[in-house]
C-alpha cells in the first residue's frame, strides 16, 4: 500500500508529514499476505487524529542549572487548545549542536510521576535515563503522557487508572485510540526538538522503559525522523499476552491490530534503522518467548534490507526493570549510532 503526501497529511496531520510511504518503506515481503503491514495501514489502525498540527508556540516556564546539565521546563501545543508540559535537559553550552533523544516515561501505575521520573525528580535511579543521557552529551526531552502528572483529569472526577480507562474507551467511540494519541504527542515532541538551536535534527533518537518502551516501538515505526531507538521491557507478542491472560495498559491494545498482524510487524517497519531491545527473562508481563517471537519477525525484515546488525537485543535474568546493565547497553547502542561528532 503506497500513499501520497496529501494522504499522509490527512492520516497524521500537516505538521507531522515526515512519514510519506514509498516502495522503500515496504517491509512486508517476509510475512504472509494476510499478515502484511505497512506504515499507512498502521496509521489507519491507530485511528483519527487532528487534520492539522497547530503552531508549537513553545514557552519556557523555568530554568534550573544542575551543574553539568541545564534543565528547562517548557510547554508547547500538541493540539488546538491543548498544551503539554515537558522537561528538556541540555548539556552545558558548547559551539556544536548535539544529538537529541526523546525519553518516554514508564507507566507502573505511577500516574503522579510521568516526566519527573526520567528527569531525575522522582522514582528510583533506574528511571532517570533522560538525566543520565544528558550527562553523556545528548539533549533529552521528556513530556507527560496523557493521564500522567500534570495531564491527569483536569476536572478531578477521575483518578489514576479510571481516567486512563475513560480516555481510552471514549476514543474508541470516536474512531480513535489512546495509542494513536500517544504517538501523536510523541511526534509533536520531535517537532519541538527540531526547533531547538542546540539540537542536530539529523540525529534524533528515542528511548523508554515499559510504557516508554511501548511508545518507542510505535513512534519509531511511524516516524522516520527517529534514527536510532531503544525499548526496555516494552512489548512482546499479542499471541503470548492472550495465551497467558495478561492485562496491560489500555494503549497497548490497538483496535484491529490482531486481525492484521502482531507487534513483530510493527517493529519490522523500523527497519533498516537501528533498534535495540532490552528485556528480562522472567518479566511477568512480557513472556520471553513473546519477545523472541516479535524480534524474530522483525529480524527477517532487517535481513531483507541487509541491516541485520541494526536490530540488537540484550536479555538478562530478572523481572520487569531497567537495570544498570541494561541501561549501560542501551546507552552504548545510542552512542554507536548517534554519538556527538568530534
Amino acid at each position: 500500500m503506497s500513499v501520497t503526501r496529501r494522504e499522509t497529511l490527512r492520516l497524521f496531520g500537516s505538521g507531522l508529514a515526515a512519514t510519506a510511504v514509498s516502495s522503500r518503506d515496504r517491509n512486508d515481503d517476509y510475512l504472509p499476505a494476510e499478515k502484511a503491514l505497512d506504515r499507512a495501514r498502521l496509521l489507519q489502525l491507530l485511528g483519527a487524529v487532528p487534520i492539522a498540527a497547530p503552531p508549537l508556540a513553545a514557552e519556557r516556564v523555568e530554568r534550573t542549572d544542575l551543574g553539568d546539565v541545564v534543565r528547562e521546563k517548557v510547554t508547547y501545543a500538541v493540539e488546538s487548545g491543548e498544551r503539554v508540559p515537558a522537561f528538556i535537559l541540555l548539556p552545558k553550552a558548547t559551539s556544536k549542536r548535539h544529538p537529541a533523544i526523546l525519553c518516554h516515561h514508564q507507566h507502573g501505575g505511577e500516574f503522579r510521576v510521568g516526566k519527573d521520573g526520567p528527569a531525575g525528580l522522582a522514582s528510583d535511579s533506574s528511571q532517570h535515563y533522560a538525566l543520565e543521557l544528558a550527562r553523556r552529551g545528548y539533549v533529552t526531552l521528556v513530556f507527560d503522557a496523557l493521564c500522567f502528572n500534570e495531564r491527569q483529569d483536569a476536572t478531578g472526577r477521575l483518578k489514576g487508572g479510571d481516567y486512563e480507562r475513560y480516555e481510552a474507551m471514549y476514543r474508541i467511540t470516536e474512531s480513535k485510540s489512546l495509542q494513536g494519541k500517544y504517538v501523536w504527542d510523541a511526534r509533536r515532541a520531535l517537532d519541538y526538538l527540531e526547533t531547538r538551536p542546540e539540537v542536530d535534527a539529523s540525529r534524533l533518537g528515542m528511548i523508554g522503559h515499559s510504557l516508554g518502551g511501548q511508545e518507542t516501538l510505535f513512534t519509531t515505526a511511524i516516524d522516520t525522523r527517529i534514527r536510532a531507538a531503544v525499548s526496555s521491557c516494552g512489548f512482546g507478542s499479542l499471541r503470548t499476552l492472550k495465551r497467558d491472560r495478561i492485562n496491560h495498559n489500555y494503549a497497548l491494545f490497538v483496535p484491529g491490530l490482531a486481525n492484521q498482524s502482531d507487534y513483530g510487524a510493527v517493529l519490522a517497519l523500523v527497519a533498516p534503522r537501528p533498534f535495540f531491545v532490552a528485556a528480562r527473562t522472567e518479566d511477568p508481563i512480557f513472556p520471553k518467548d513473546g519477545i523472541e517471537e516479535t524480534v524474530a519477525t522483525a529480524r527477517r525484515a532487517y535481513a531483507a534490507l541487509d541491516a541485520a546488525d541494526r536490530l540488537g537485543t540484550f536479555f538478562e535474568p530478572g523481572t520487569h526493570a531497567f537495570s544498570p546493565t541494561m541501561r549501560a547497553a542501551a546507552y552504548t547502542w545510542m552512542d554507536q549510532w548517534l554519538a556527538p561528532r568530534e
